[in-house]
């Protein structure tokens, strides 16, 4: 990602925020942004196409967060998974998304609602898989009800607490109320085979999934590339990780273990610097082909 689609993603941002994104113009963009009409549509199609990117971006910032909390923790570790599903909380905060959900929900753009909806069901199919971690097979039929109950507990505290004025209304402390629920919940699911929308919501999920995982050799040209274009006097650390991970994905048999822990350490390197948006890009396309690994290994051992 350049400096130049940078600053229009950055200046689009600011925008959907303080005028909402049916009131932000193409114009205002490029004014906010300082640039031209053409250069908007060199990397953009539209609007719509420039609001995908932010929230791809907010998407890999938090998978990121998520998968470092991970690092020498087990995957049953439900104090680690609340932590994490407060991590989708903190990023929406922090990159000012929550704004731009609400005025896109009175919108009435079918269209628009939709590439917000994508968003919603990359995190639902990470916490199905993540609910198979914690509580094992026996959930595989219920994981996608169990997903939209703890989703929609956790949802309804806060906001409950927020409008009644709870003191001390802590996310973390709600999710770790509604897990403990879901602890209740699920052996009923299983003794009654109470499935209502799981099979059809795993198949509107396989059927409006973007795309598969990068591979090996398109992360090496993208981190080239990368590489490249970092200035001299850069911090070291973020010259020592990119330069650690080329050698990696320049191997013939890339080591994804050693691999998914420098990942990490290159994105942390790259945080509120001007190439921190191409790193949460390049570091999660990493950790997607590491968790892919992962999770083929895992099936192995099953076997």
């Amino acid at each position: 990602m350049n400096n130049r689609k940078r600053q229009v993603i950055l200046a689009s941002l600011k925008l959907f925020v303080e005028k909402g994104f049916n009131s932000t113009s193409i114009q205002d963009i490029l004014d906010e942004a300082h640039i031209s009409k053409g250069t908007f549509y060199n990397y953009f199609s539209s609007k719509k196409d420039c609001l995908s990117a932010i929230l791809d971006i907010g998407s890999s910032d938090a998978a990121l967060r998520k998968a470092e909390l991970l690092i020498g923790k087990s995957l049953s570790d439900k104090d680690v998974l609340a932590s994490q599903i407060e991590t989708i909380m903190q990023v929406n905060k922090e990159r000012n998304l929550l704004p731009i959900f609400e005025s896109i929900l009175h919108s009435g753009d079918i269209e628009l609602k939709s590439t917000v909806q994508k968003y919603h069901m990359k995190e639902i199919e990470w916490l199905s898989k993540r609910l198979l971690d914690v509580y094992g097979p026996c959930i595989v039929l219920y994981r996608y009800d169990a997903t939209i109950l703890l989703f929609g507990m956790i949802n309804q505290l806060l906001h409950i607490g927020t409008a009644i004025k709870v003191e001390n209304t802590s996310p973390i402390d709600a999710i770790k109320y509604a897990l403990r629920q879901l602890d209740t919940l699920l052996p009923s699911l299983i003794a009654n085979k109470d499935a209502f929308i799981g099979k059809d919501l795993q198949r509107f999920i396989c059927e409006n999934r973007d795309h598969e995982p990068m591979t090996s050799e398109e992360i090496l040209n993208q981190l080239i590339g990368f590489r490249l274009v970092l200035e001299s006097d850069l911090n070291e650390a973020c010259i020592e990780f990119t330069d650690c991970l080329i050698e990696e994905f320049s191997s013939e048999k890339p080591r994804y273990y050693i691999i998914s822990s420098i990942a990490y350490k290159f994105y942390d390197s790259f945080r509120d610097s001007k190439h921190e948006l191409e790193a949460i890009e390049i570091a999660n396309s990493i950790w997607q082909i590491t968790r892919a690994y992962k999770e083929r290994k895992r099936e192995k051992q099953l076997q």
